[in-house]
């Protein structure tokens, strides 16, 4: 699942990183640093393409991102990325 779309670029979901409104054309944080550290992202892949790493819901928010994984470590069992995003997608109110 992409990256959110603005006129100008991507933006993280969950807010994790920005559009600099004071400085055009740059992030309020280092997206590549954001993105390889969440529990969305698929790093499996050899080439590096934020759009392809991001597996965050792009209708996701903070508050229901936290819900969700609250609920998901209580299951028990192995904790997994590939888990998660399974759980989420079928947890997640679209």
């Amino acid at each position: 699942m992409p990256l959110k779309q603005t006129l100008y670029g991507g933006i993280c979901p969950l807010g994790k990183f920005r559009l600099d409104p004071a400085s055009p054309g740059s992030y309020t944080a280092d997206p590549v640093e954001k993105c390889i550290n969440c529990n969305f992202s698929d790093t499996s892949s050899k080439k590096f393409d934020l759009e392809k790493i991001c597996q965050c819901p792009s209708d996701i928010n903070w508050d229901e991102y936290d819900k969700l994984r609250k609920q998901y470590s209580s299951n028990g069992g192995e904790l997994t990325k590939e888990g998660f995003w399974k759980f989420v997608n079928q947890h997640h109110k679209k």
